[in-house]
This record gives structure tokens, C-alpha cells and sequence, in this order.
């Protein structure tokens, strides 16, 4: 009787079934667009025209003349810092409080999570509902309680847009760092916590001394996504106030689409390349450094 020999399959054969998929997604719809917008940066591309002109980087230079760059960049990173320090801080509070030995912290922690699964227009919506100056649910709740003085305008106030954008977004994607903060905070052996208590260590210098020196590489995480993120937020500035009243909330991506919508294909590009190069040289040096910091904590 003949035995047949099964023929030996390379080994690269099978993880290359998914490999190859992937990057074939990634390259259509991640590569290519990026290295046509930084092309596209360079030339005149608009509606108006039948061509497209190279122009090189005269059009940066007619970009960052742009008064309205000013203010959205200003606004760019009011919005990213206010969300990085107000979420953090939130986040590590709240992951201290749902790591305890407490009853339905699973559920609690469902709950606090919840709004980052929600849709970004229907919290626009939302929003635009609680903060009308008119009708909306702080207002009405302030002046039931004699507190109409605090009443204001909310997302139509140009000093209070950018920030009433930061807060929803600080609602919706708070519990995202929290989970990060969590798994950060399951990984720390529960000895150290035992040695300190017989040391004669209480709950700040536990924190101090333990918890946040070996929460450091998470601490890193969320505070790099949270300034990325920022700085590239388009949506919920977009669906909560529109980038209004005015351009008294505009941000860079905002500011980008804004143009993309007047027929200015490659200014907005340029506003993006911009974009993406300040994120880069502040980003880098960051995460660097806060790399460098870790070691040396841990």
C-alpha cells in the first residue's frame, strides 16, 4: 500500500493570508490618500480650474498668512490640552474608585464607558439640546434654582464654543482612558500595596510612592492619544457648534473641511499637512521623553 507524503507548506504561507489583506486596506485607504494629500498640498487644486498647477510652498506660506489659522490654531490647542489634563485626571480617579472592592463595579464600569460607544451626531444633538441658551436643561436648571445668573449662551458665546465642545467630548471619551488606567492598575502586584502597609505607608504616599510611578507607561498612552486625538478632532466640534458662531470654534481639521466645502481642494490639504507635521514634532519629543521618564520610574 502507498503512503503519500503530505507536501511541507512553507511557513510565511499562512500568516500572510491576513497580512496581506490588511495592508491591502491600509495602503488604499490609509497610504495612498496620505501621500496624495501631501502632493496635492503643492499645487492649486480647486473647482474652478481644469488643471492642477504645482505651486510648491508658496501655498503654505499664503496658509499660514491666513488669519483664521491663527485663531484655529489657538483653538487646537486649547481643545487638546483641556481634554488631555481634564480626562486624564478624571480617568485615574475614576479608575482608583472602580479597581476597589466595591459591589457592581462591573456594572458601574459598563456605565462610565458607555458614552464612548455612542454615536458622535446624536451626542451632538444632545449637547445642542442641554446647552441652548433658550429651552436647554442647564439653563432651565439654573434659573429653577436661582441661578439665572449663571445662564449663558453656552455654544452661541464665542469665549465659551471651544470649551463646551471639550466638555462633551470629555463626557463621551473619558471612560476610554479609564479602562487603559484600569488594566495599568490590575498589573501592579498586590505585594507592594502589603510591604508599604507594614512600612507604615497610608493612601497618598501609597499612590505617590506605588500606584503612580507603576501606572507611568499608561499614564503614557492616554496622554498621547489624547493630544493626537485633539488635535486632529473634527467631529464633535462639527456636530456640537459647526466651528460657530462665527470661526470663534474652528480648529484645523474643521477649518480644513471648511475650505475642502469652498472648492479649495489643495489649501485644505495644505492646512492638513500642516497639521500633521505639528503633530509629529510635538508628539515625538513627548513620547521620547515620557518613554525615558518610565524607565526610570519603574
Amino acid at each position: 500500500m502507498k503512503t503519500r507524503t503530505l507536501r511541507s507548506r512553507p511557513a510565511i504561507r499562512y500568516p500572510m493570508t491576513f497580512i496581506i489583506p490588511a495592508m491591502a486596506v491600509y495602503m488604499i485607504f490609509f497610504f495612498y490618500p496620505t501621500v496624495s494629500g501631501f502632493y496635492y498640498a503643492l499645487t492649486n487644486w480647486n473647482s474652478r480650474s481644469t488643471t492642477i498647477r504645482y505651486v510648491g510652498f508658496s501655498q503654505f506660506l499664503d496658509v499660514l498668512k491666513n488669519p483664521t489659522i491663527e485663531l484655529a490654531f489657538k483653538n487646537t490647542m486649547i481643545y487638546s490640552i483641556t481634554i488631555t489634563v481634564v480626562k486624564n485626571i478624571l480617568a485615574i480617579l475614576l479608575a482608583l474608585a472602580l479597581n476597589a472592592k466595591i459591589r457592581s463595579r462591573n456594572t458601574l464600569r459598563a456605565i462610565y464607558f458607555a458614552p464612548a460607544i455612542l454615536n458622535i451626531v446624536a451626542m451632538g444633538l444632545v449637547f445642542q439640546g442641554l446647552l441652548n441658551p433658550d429651552f436647554g436643561f442647564v439653563n432651565t436648571a439654573l434659573r429653577a434654582m436661582g441661578l439665572g445668573f449663571m445662564a449663558n449662551g453656552w455654544i452661541t458665546d464665542p469665549k465659551m464654543a471651544i470649551y463646551c465642545t471639550a466638555i462633551m467630548e470629555i463626557w463621551r471619551a473619558t471612560g476610554i482612558s479609564m479602562a487603559i488606567y484600569l488594566a495599568g492598575l490590575q498589573s501592579i502586584p498586590q505585594d507592594y500595596y502589603e510591604a508599604a502597609t507594614l512600612d507604615g505607608a497610608h493612601g497618598w504616599s501609597k499612590f505617590t510612592g506605588i500606584t503612580l510611578p507603576l501606572l507611568a507607561p499608561a499614564v503614557t498612552i492616554n496622554v498621547i492619544l489624547c493630544l493626537i486625538y485633539g488635535f486632529r478632532m473634527f467631529e464633535v466640534i462639527y456636530y456640537l457648534t459647526g466651528g460657530g458662531p462665527g470661526d470663534s470654534s474652528q480648529v484645523m481639521q474643521t477649518l480644513a473641511y471648511k475650505y475642502m466645502g469652498q472648492g479649495l481642494y489643495g489649501y485644505s490639504a495644505t492646512i492638513n499637512v500642516i497639521l500633521v507635521v505639528f503633530i509629529l514634532v510635538v508628539t515625538i519629543p513627548l513620547l521620547s521623553y515620557m518613554r525615558r521618564r518610565d524607565s526610570r520610574l519603574m
